[in-house]
């Protein structure tokens, strides 16, 4: 396993988890279209606020403020700005990765690609 990380806003007191995308770890943070994408763009929308990504691994709470037991709590923007870069013709669902036979609406990982690479 590696360390895995959530990018957290402690100003709106959000976060984005990376949830049911291909990794979260750094060298997936950095390689793939989707999380890539999304750091981006919530970052450019939130200029101003207090963002750092928090590891799930060590206690590397860089904030003044808040938790690491807060933090990993607040609301969940994944699929909000997701749907953004979809909506913006820069990112486009095709499907699923994987998705578990068991449990197909909670195990699942999204096939996102970068619409400017077609």
């Amino acid at each position: 396993m590696g360390v895995e990380y959530v990018l957290i806003n402690e100003t709106k007191k959000e976060m984005i988890s990376f949830s049911h995308l291909n990794g979260s770890k750094k060298r997936e943070l950095a390689g793939n279209f989707a999380q890539s994408s999304i750091v981006t763009w919530y970052l450019l929308q939130n200029q101003g606020d207090q963002i750092q990504f928090v590891s799930d691994t060590y206690d590397d709470w860089p904030f003044k403020s808040g938790s690491r037991d807060s933090g990993f709590s607040y609301p969940d923007r994944t699929e909000q700005i997701l749907n953004e870069l979809i909506d913006q013709e820069i990112l486009e669902d095709s499907g699923y990765l994987f998705r578990d036979e068991d449990d197909p609406e909670n195990v699942y990982v999204k096939n996102i690609t970068n619409v400017w690479t077609k």
